[in-house]
């Protein structure tokens, strides 16, 4: 469900896009009503507003039959990579020459990811992956905080309202 990034309400309908202060936001009705009202006032002004009919999802949509994996995923090198190579290294028995010619580097480079003082690029990791049978790689996520304000979550519209009395 789209949110209205002045109020916080959910948009129901139609959703509108508007330009306030250089910001593009999409608004409900009851704010574009208010932020198109207002556009002649030292509050805000509307550069340009733009009627937008924004799709809401109604139904799950159908997964193919044969699942193709992400492009655009993100990957990360795990904290402890140092430690989970050379365990795994020398679980197999291999020296750093051994490994170094099975994953097509310079031994040098591997001595330094083992001791922790080079993070390993996204394809080499890979490749020591499956040759080492460990896991390096885990996708990244994006933290997102929302600031609050006693129960309610702190929107655009609160930070204006909040604006406006200090400036009083």
């Amino acid at each position: 469900m789209v949110e209205c990034e002045l109020c916080g309400r959910p948009i129901v309908g139609k959703a509108y896009r508007v330009y306030v202060e250089g910001a593009e936001l999409t608004v409900c009705n009851v704010c574009y009503i208010k932020v198109v009202s207002r556009k002649n006032t030292s509050y805000t002004s509307v550069v340009s507003v733009r009627k937008q009919k924004i799709a809401q999802p109604h139904t799950k949509p159908k997964l193919p039959f044969r699942r193709t994996p992400s492009l655009d995923v993100e990957y990360e090198v795990v904290e402890d990579y140092a430690q989970r190579i050379k365990s795994a290294r020398e679980r197999l028995g291999w020296s750093l020459s051994v490994l170094a010619q099975k994953v097509k580097e310079k031994e040098s480079v591997l001595r330094r990811i083992e001791q922790g003082r080079l993070t390993p690029p996204i394809d080499l990791a890979k490749r020591l992956e499956k040759i080492l049978g460990i896991k390096l790689l885990e996708p990244t996520v994006e933290e997102y905080v929302t600031k609050r304000i006693g129960d309610k979550d702190l929107t655009l519209g609160d930070i204006v309202v909040i604006r406006k009395k200090k400036g009083d």
